[in-house]
């Protein structure tokens, strides 16, 4: 019964494999389908950076902050 079930499980591996779509575009997005204006964001701006930089900065003052007379039983 296990080969069985196991035979059954490989030949049905292809079969849901097939459902791939190769014809759309790689920045295609469904979601935007039948859209009578532009939804989509122009040109990228810099608030990444600027989250980049406060998490540098917060990491970097922890560091400093960090007390010297600590143990392994913190």
């Amino acid at each position: 019964m296990a080969l069985l079930i196991v035979l059954l499980t490989l030949t049905a591996a292809p079969l849901s494999a097939r459902a791939d779509d190769t014809n759309a575009p790689k920045d295609y997005d469904g979601r935007l389908d039948d859209f009578g204006k532009q939804v989509t964001l122009d040109g990228g701006g810099t608030a990444l950076s600027y989250f980049l930089f406060a998490g540098l900065g917060v990491i970097a003052l922890g560091i400093l902050f960090k007390d010297a007379r600590r143990t392994h039983l913190d």
